[in-house]
């Protein structure tokens, strides 16, 4: 959260605060982007905690 208002900040807040709600699905484009951030990841930590909220958004 060290730059709060770019858009790879803005999505992740988006889809953390999306895995608070058990009704809400993300939606296959928040998906692969997620995805897509995950494999750009330089980050060990960062790229973890990113991985962590992959699976968990997939349900598995």
């Amino acid at each position: 959260m060290n730059h709060p208002k770019t858009q790879k900040a803005d999505f992740l807040w988006e889809m953390v605060h999306m895995s608070y709600d058990i009704a809400c699905e993300p939606e296959p484009w928040q998906l692969m982007h997620l995805s897509q951030l995950i494999s750009r990841e330089r980050n060990p930590e960062l790229r973890d905690a990113l991985e962590d909220l992959d699976e968990f958004m997939n349900g598995y």
